[in-house]
């Protein structure tokens, strides 16, 4: 029972000082992955882009309709056998050959019962006070329950029987 007794109190002081310890960590290791995620979605997103854009230019020269409508939109430029109202109002339109990344989902910032654990523990008095709470529990463990036994009886020495005597 004594020993029960002493691993709960132990195995509680050594929990908390772990938590106290390792929350904080992860919950950087967890930022850090959320990060990364977030460059490497910046970085997908970048890629098709410049994928597409890369297509639009190797298509370019070999597209009239196109060219011809890039001329009209960027550079003003009408062919004059064509009439061609112009409209003032309203937003510019874009760029016919324009190349429009799809919109992937964004990665979740992280979230959960070890993210809000964390959160708490790094706020300076509790972390002190925790570790305090830890500490304590560790010295009453091993003062209200000290290694070994009082009752363990020493082992005596058993001397062989003298020859001498058993013949006499």
């Amino acid at each position: 029972m004594q020993f029960v007794t002493f691993c709960l109190l132990a195995g509680t002081a050594m929990t908390v000082f772990a938590a106290v310890l390792l929350l904080p960590e992860y919950a950087r290791l967890q930022q850090a992955k959320y990060q990364l995620a977030r460059q490497q979605a910046t970085m997908a997103k970048l890629r098709s882009l410049i994928e597409g854009n890369e297509r639009y230019i190797a298509e370019l020269p070999h597209d009239a309709v196109l060219t011809k409508r890039l001329a009209m939109n960027e550079l003003g430029l009408w062919p004059q056998d064509e009439v061609v109202v112009l409209t003032g109002g309203g937003p510019r339109q874009p760029s016919p050959g324009m190349v429009a990344a799809p919109e992937a989902p964004a990665p979740q910032p992280p979230a959960g019962f070890l993210m809000d654990a964390a959160q708490r523990v790094a706020d300076p008095p509790t972390k002190r006070g925790l570790l305090l709470l830890a500490v304590t529990g560790l010295v009453v463990a091993l003062l209200l329950f000290p290694g070994g036994r009082a009752d363990i009886k020493k082992p005596t020495i058993v001397h062989p029987p003298d020859e001498r005597t058993q013949w006499q």
